[in-house]
């Protein structure tokens, strides 16, 4: 009877599989084509660290849960064979997998193994229920689904413990070395529920499987080919638009996206790290990235349900592949119009939500399988920019004045170097054996406040020697702020512009201020044919001094420093240690906040952000102000790396009424004044 009833279960439990599987990935084949089989051996390389290995888990601050999650993930993999051992067992008492079985060195040793991981796993979930049920974390969902599922994996683990249990009862044997803990149970269970016990373990897993495609839990099979499938390109990079061969640009609807990003909102779990250090979540900004993968993915799931089964159009997938490369199919014109917008009135998200977000990208440094947030909101933003023309107000002043005068102040081109009048610098054209194009950037060239940084580097690099050279009136605006507000035709006008001109003058090793400089010409420059060995400020200081060509001296403080990390130079970049070598050769001991080094909090100005109005919520400088003074006690410094992070540490520590008792200075103008 045994074996006629686990055929049933097995089979219905495969076919219902199989048809829920066919409707979640319809989505998938009529999603844009991108390319994500490059570079096997190092995407195979990262699937083995970071999904098999779990390197991502147990980071700060979420260590607990992260651990917990491992034990889990252990117990899962290893659960898989007991449950292939199981389904022998339906037909064949005495099944076992090869090499196996009791008798084998290597089987003893697996079951030993297997019991003590049994309890593993359990203690894992034990950790989760604690956090669902009696802490209720914040920033998990909190719903009946995750307790259902924590409940399921006990049902596997235990009736795995429970069929080991009861095949040694039936033997008579005592209780062997190799199983510490089924081995106990032996004499509480009778001999004849094995096959009880193996039915269960298959209808649960069976009732597991069918579950997992229905809700958050789909990461359990989604997750590691996301890992595998991660983009491999600097975090820092946003992708080309064909501006010329293109018909429309960014992301409208569900088929505009790329079936990498649908298969990410598949894959995201609602664990909420991306919301622990996300400024818009911290803030009150109405942003969260994990409602955004919720919202789309539950949009891609209703959508599905008319969407035909694309096995019946392999035969033109395969014909499109052939003929073009395109890996997409079309989806028919009249389910294609009835699909709602991604964003705006009568859409998934509301237009406030996309132009919240700071790409900081802590929520893709958090994210365990590398979901790939900020691609997507850029890709949303070029939509209504260049599509609908539809953005904030202040953003098309911004436009206007990278336009017309190549800055977002839009302050007449030819002051480009008025901050440096009386320096007597040399420029491009004039300096054949510079060691380095000081790329000044447009805060350096017209802010007030930045020009004290720019004129403090200067002095750095005479005192050391430095031979280096200026565009001055030759640079234009990097274009950063413009890619990021989803202004890319502006964006490659500038960056175009700007290529030519370094490559004009044989520019090979630039120095910049300013990390939304230091990343868009290192890491998005190369598209453009623009290819330089970029440094920012803070590692040529380092490398200065290391080489003693700069020799500063010891600051005298009254009051502590501490630094505050730039998101796009910390995270985008990795650089963290540079500034603080910096500081440190000062004779300063930092003292660190609690969100540093790629876990910074960002001031609020990144992703275009600079210059748009803040009103929801509180400021998110204002927060990191806070953070600040508590870790001064109240009075010091806060150093910086960044013009973005120095003005807004600046206005907000005046927004605070702390002005009195904190100040905000960049590393080059600490660095400086101790030079003669």
């Amino acid at each position: 009877m045994a074996p006629v009833l686990a055929s049933l279960i097995i089979l219905a439990g495969l076919a219902l599989f199989a048809w829920t599987i066919s409707c979640r990935v319809r989505p998938l084949f009529f999603a844009r084509k991108d390319v994500r089989w490059d570079d096997p051996a190092t995407r195979t390389e990262k699937l083995l660290l970071y999904g098999f290995g779990q390197k991502r888990m147990p980071s700060k601050p979420e260590r607990p849960a992260g651990a917990a999650h491992i034990w889990i993930f252990i117990a899962f993999l290893v659960a898989q064979l007991g449950t292939l051992t199981s389904f022998g067992l339906a037909y064949d008492a005495s099944f076992h997998l090869p090499l196996l079985g009791h008798e084998s060195a290597l089987g003893q040793w697996y079951l030993w193994t297997k019991d003590w991981i049994d309890l593993l796993g359990t203690a894992g979930v034990l950790v989760f229920l604690y956090f669902r049920l009696i802490q209720h974390k914040e920033r998990m969902t909190l719903s009946w689904e995750g307790p259902f599922i924590l409940a399921m994996i006990l049902g596997v683990l235990w009736t795995d413990v429970l069929i080991d249990a009861s095949l040694l009862a039936r033997s008579g044997a005592t209780a062997p070395w190799y199983l510490p803990v089924s081995g106990r149970f032996a004499s509480l269970v009778s001999p004849s529920i094995a096959p009880a016990g193996v039915l269960t373990h298959i209808t649960i897993v069976m009732a597991f499987l069918n579950f997992l495609p229905l809700g958050k839990h789909f990461h359990i099979i989604t997750g590691l080919p996301t890992v595998f499938f991660q983009r491999l390109s600097p975090q820092g990079q946003l992708s080309k638009l064909d501006l010329e061969n293109s018909e429309k640009f960014g992301v409208a609807k569900l088929t505009d996206l790329s079936w990498k990003e649908v298969l990410d909102t598949y894959s995201c779990t609602e664990c909420g790290r991306c919301q622990t250090y996300c400024p818009t979540y911290v803030t009150g900004k109405p942003l969260t990235h994990k409602e955004v993968n919720r919202a789309i993915r539950h949009h891609a799931q209703e959508a599905a349900r008319t969407m035909p089964l694309p096995l019946l159009q392999l035969w033109q997938l395969l014909d499109r592949t052939r003929a073009n490369g395109s890996a997409q199919l079309q989806l028919p014109a009249e389910m294609l119009g009835k699909l709602p917008p991604l964003v705006g009135e009568g859409g998934v998200l509301p237009d406030e939500t996309v132009w919240a977000c700071t790409t900081c990208a802590w929520c893709e440094q958090a994210c365990p399988v590398f979901i790939e947030h900020l691609p997507r909101i850029v890709d949303m933003r070029r939509n209504l920019v260049l599509m609908e023309s539809r953005f904030p107000e202040e953003a098309a002043r911004v436009f206007k004045g990278m336009e017309t005068q190549g800055n977002p102040w839009g302050m007449g081109s030819n002051r480009r170097a008025e901050w440096c009048a009386d320096l007597d610098l040399p420029l491009v054209a004039d300096a054949k054996d510079a060691e380095y194009l000081f790329f000044v950037g447009c805060a350096g060239s017209f802010d007030e406040r930045q020009k004290k940084v720019s004129r403090a580097l200067v002095k750095i690099l005479k005192a050391a020697g430095v031979k280096f050279c200026i565009l001055g009136e030759e640079e234009t605006c990097n274009g950063d702020s413009a890619r990021r507000l989803g202004n890319e035709y502006l964006f490659q006008a500038l960056a175009q512009q700007n290529v030519e001109t370094l490559n004009k003058h044989g520019v090979k090793k630039i120095v910049t201020q300013c990390p939304h400089c230091f990343n868009t010409l290192g890491n998005e420059y190369p598209q453009f044919g623009g290819h330089y060995k970029v440094l920012h400020h803070s590692e040529l200081i380092a490398q200065l001094v290391e080489e003693g060509r700069l020799k500063p001296g010891q600051i005298s403080l009254e009051q502590p420093i501490t630094y505050h990390d730039s998101c796009y130079l910390a995270r985008h970049n990795g650089i963290s240690e540079a500034p603080r070598q910096a500081l440190v050769s000062l004779g300063i001991k930092v003292r660190e906040m609690d969100r540093n080094r790629s876990e910074t909090f960002c001031c609020g100005a990144g992703g275009g952000r600079m210059w748009l109005e803040e009103t929801i919520g509180q400021r998110i400088n204002q927060n990191r102000v806070d953070e600040a003074a508590q870790t001064l006690g109240g009075r010091g410094t806060v150093a910086t790396s960044c013009p973005f992070c120095l003005t807004m540490i600046k206005d907000g520590i005046g927004e605070t009424g702390r002005s009195e008792t904190m100040q905000a200075k960049d590393i080059a103008e600490l660095v400086a004044q101790t030079l003669p």
